[in-house]
């Protein structure tokens, strides 16, 4: 049994980007580890070595492919300043996690479409050349 961690330390230490409210629906939906309670107090607390069990079987549950083509996706929608371009890359990323029997209400990540493009974005504007 490894030490125990609290929902903070998960956030920080392990990186964990949900909320406490997420958190406790995806306990009930038996996806992640359930807590304990630290001894003597009403404070959830996660057993290290559990936690670090789990993460590393999410991440080697992906056949080499898919890591490829999430990784592939992943850097078209980091490497890119265009919003459509973005909303491209997670819709491929959405599509590669459903083709491994993800649901969309798994995806956490979801972007709206682009402002028309007759409108300029802060970014856009703040490049414009100076022409006085």
């Amino acid at each position: 049994m490894g030490r125990l961690l609290t929902f903070r330390q998960l956030r920080t230490e392990k990186g964990w980007p949900h909320s406490r409210q997420w958190t406790g629906k995806l306990v009930k939906e038996r996806k992640i580890p359930a807590p304990k309670k630290r001894p003597g107090g009403s404070i959830n607390v996660w057993d290290e070595t559990e936690w670090d069990n789990f993460q590393d079987t999410f991440v080697r549950a992906l056949p080499q492919a898919i890591q490829f083509a999430l990784t592939t996706a992943l850097v078209e929608a980091l490497s890119t300043t265009s919003i459509n371009s973005i909303v491209a890359a997670i819709g491929q990323l959405r599509a590669v996690l459903e083709s491994e029997g993800a649901a969309a209400s798994d995806v956490v990540v979801s972007l709206k479409a682009g402002p028309p493009t007759s409108t300029q974005t802060a970014n856009e504007i703040s490049t414009l050349p100076d022409t006085t």
